[in-house]
């Protein structure tokens, strides 16, 4: 079933210009992992369904396997501070299998929690043991009992975009304004738009293009992929990739500072052409436009004018 974390984006935060992620608990950097981003998505939507910060234990060691030291991602804990809840998280690209449950049936062992979670972040499997027999019951398309109805969609305002990379605290008041009806509609899609987390091997050392990117399919062999990005200083950029035969084409980088300060040379766009820098405005009146489709659609003819 879908993921309790769906639309949920985990806290950031910038270290000697670098991205790292945000243990709201622990209140520690931590390395930007696949991993650790799901567990974290995991641990704000149970806090958001209100599960105590307080009650939830993250890489507890629970005794060794041969050599190996194990260690739970996640133990959520009762009131009473029983073991409530184990799971087990893995990288949004990778699909629980057979192994996974193995996994955690083998850290069940030693926890002895009567519900189990394996998760990607993008799929949830849960289970129930029974007091009893102790046989494991895979809850088929619900929940436990103590997460029903309290599903949520994220309300995140400025101060959560900005927390989770995707705003910077200079924007203005205008492009504020402009962000927070605009994200939304780019981060918390209903439409069944895919939002994946993309790595690159070289990217600007005050931006950092590592990020959750929205794909857009815009013809059989063509793709966009449409972020919002934080840098280390606090500014703002728009960041769209050309996508073309499962090739990246081209990039367009605009620096949504300097166009909403209404200046020149605010967006470029790399290409194997070279760097093209030029106003936006001049072809997109992209202040007025906030809505994903209507970008996309703007973007997209941009690209096709100035790629070839």
């Amino acid at each position: 079933m879908a993921s309790i974390a769906k639309h949920i984006y985990p806290p950031i935060v910038w270290r000697d210009r670098q991205k790292k992620l945000w243990n709201p608990i622990h209140k520690k950097a931590l390395k930007n992992l696949p991993e650790e981003r799901v567990r974290l998505r995991i641990m704000e939507a149970l806090i958001q369904r209100g599960w105590s910060k307080h009650r939830i234990s993250t890489e507890e060691a629970i005794g060794k396997l041969g050599d190996t030291s194990m260690r739970t991602d996640l133990i959520c804990y009762s009131q009473q501070f029983d073991p409530k809840l184990l799971i087990e998280c893995k990288a949004e690209y990778v699909s629980i299998s057979a192994k996974t449950a193995q996994q955690v049936a083998r850290y069940n062992q030693k926890v002895g929690a009567p519900y189990l979670l394996m998760t990607n972040g993008i799929s949830d499997f849960w289970y129930a043991i029974d007091k009893e027999s102790g046989k494991v019951n895979e809850l088929n398309g619900h929940h436990p009992d103590f997460l029903d109805g309290k599903q949520k969609q994220p309300e995140y305002d400025f101060d959560d975009w900005k927390q989770r990379g995707f705003a910077g605290e200079k924007a203005s008041p205008e492009l504020r304004l402009w962000l927070e009806e605009t994200l939304p509609n780019l981060w918390l899609p209903n439409d069944g738009s895919k939002v994946n987390f993309l790595t690159f091997s070289n990217s600007p050392s005050d931006i950092d293009l590592n990020h959750y990117y929205r794909i857009v399919q815009t013809s059989e062999n063509r793709r966009l992929a449409l972020t919002t990005l934080n840098t280390a200083f606090g500014g703002n950029r728009f960041v769209i990739i050309l996508n073309k035969e499962n090739e990246n084409e081209a990039v367009l980088e605009v620096n949504l500072d300097v166009l909403f300060a209404e200046k020149n040379g605010n967006s470029s766009i790399y290409s194997r052409q070279g760097i093209k820098t030029f106003d936006l405005s001049n072809y997109i009146d992209l202040k007025s436009i906030t809505k994903v489709d209507d970008i996309v659609k703007e973007i997209d003819t941009l690209f096709i004018e100035h790629v070839n």
